[in-house]
Order: structure tokens, then sequence, then C-alpha cells
């Protein structure tokens, strides 16, 4: 075997990629040229050194994307910790404010009407300061709200300084009100737009834990200040 045969065939020896004959003839010809082996030893140096660079760029690498992957996952528990917490106040926020109320006595409440214009606003507030009412809206045999029930519960926000525009702003007062609009004494209109000319047997039942009360809608449109 001359010198430049086998040094072609010394990568692919290296790489244990040729045939057992050919090992053979390139290990007796290794054995009778030193410029020969000393090419191999040379070969075989730089192969082990790129073969250790290449390794220490996959560990690199590998340890690049573990890190990668350890600052997702503290991001992924994070944000899933955050919105756990956040889900959690929601629902027991609602829970108080919402399902754990009860039919409010009629003794703790306070019914106002007050009138702008043809406009007749039925008020309840509650007689304690650290109560709300919420006033639950049907109906039953009209087209208007004509059966009202009064819940009552814990007011959380009685000693805090909120300043928002909803059911949670009318719970810091400890109150909430119902509307109706006419259009004179005898016609009312309806949330649709239509009319509704009054007889003496529209009411509003308003229901309290024990008792109910009736409200004529004729006498809702002259009602004083208080009832």
């Amino acid at each position: 075997m001359n010198h430049d045969v086998f040094k072609d065939l010394v990568p692919s020896y290296m790489e244990n990629l040729t045939s057992e004959e050919t090992n053979r003839q390139m290990q007796k010809h290794m054995e009778q040229c030193d410029d020969c082996r000393e090419y191999v030893k040379g070969m075989q140096e730089d192969f082990l050194i790129e073969r250790t660079n290449e390794q220490k760029d996959q560990k690199r690498n590998i340890d690049y994307f573990k890190k990668i992957r350890s600052k997702n996952r503290k991001k992924i528990f994070t944000v899933a910790g955050s919105l756990l917490a956040l889900f959690l106040m929601i629902s027991i926020g609602y829970y108080f404010l919402f399902v754990h109320m009860w039919i409010a006595d009629e003794n703790n409440v306070q019914t106002t009407v007050q009138q702008q214009n043809n406009i007749a606003t039925l008020n309840f507030k509650s007689k304690k300061d650290n109560r709300y009412l919420l006033a639950m809206e049907q109906q039953e045999n009209q087209d208007y709200i004509d059966f009202i029930i009064i819940y009552e519960n814990w007011n959380i926000f009685a000693d805090k300084n909120w300043n928002i525009h909803s059911e949670l702003a009318i719970a810091q007062q400890g109150g909430t009100d119902i509307t109706y609009t006419f259009l004179d004494e005898n016609t009312l209109l309806l949330p649709n737009g239509k009319e509704k000319k009054l007889t003496d047997e529209d009411k509003i039942t308003i229901q309290y834990k024990d008792s109910t009360q009736e409200i004529r809608l004729k006498d809702l449109y002259h009602a004083g200040s208080n009832h």
C-alpha cells in the first residue's frame, strides 16, 4: 500500500468504516512506515480534540436549554399560581357577596320612594351599618317587575373607601333600588318601550323573611318620601 492511498483511507479507518482486509493492510503498512504511523497518531489526537470540543459544545447547549426550561417552568408556575390566587379571591368574594345571603327581615329594612319628574325609585336600605341589601327582581305575572325578594348579607365594604359604580357601590351604602318610569299617573312605560295602562290590580309584591308587602303602582306614582 503506497503512502497516498494510506492517508486517503485514514479518516475512514479512524471511524471504523474500512473493511477487515483494509485494516490489516493499513496496520501492516504502519508497522513498516514510521511517517504514516505518526500521521495516524496526529490524526487521532486531532480527532480526539475535536470530539472533546464537540462534547463540550453539546454540554453547554444542554445546560443552556435546561436553564431556559427551568426559567419557563418558573414563569409557568408563577402565572398559574397568580391565576389560581385570583380565581380563589373571585370565588370567595362571589360566595360572600352573592351566595351566602339570606332573605331580609322587614324590620331591618328602610323602604323609601324618591320621585324625579315621572321616574319613581323604590329604595331599600339596611338599618344596620354592617349589612347590605340586594333586591332580586322578577316578572311573575306582569310584563314589568311585579315581585321583589329582598336579600341581606354582611357588608364587608363598610369600612373601606371604594370608588366603583356597580352593585358593590350600592352594597357599600347598604341599599339597593328599583326604578319605574311613568308617562302619567295611569300609564307605565315598560322596559321594552311599550305603554301599559294601570289598574288597581297592578301591584308590586315585596317578599321579606316572614312577611310580604304590596304597593300599588298608582300609589307609587303619588308616593311621598317614606313608606
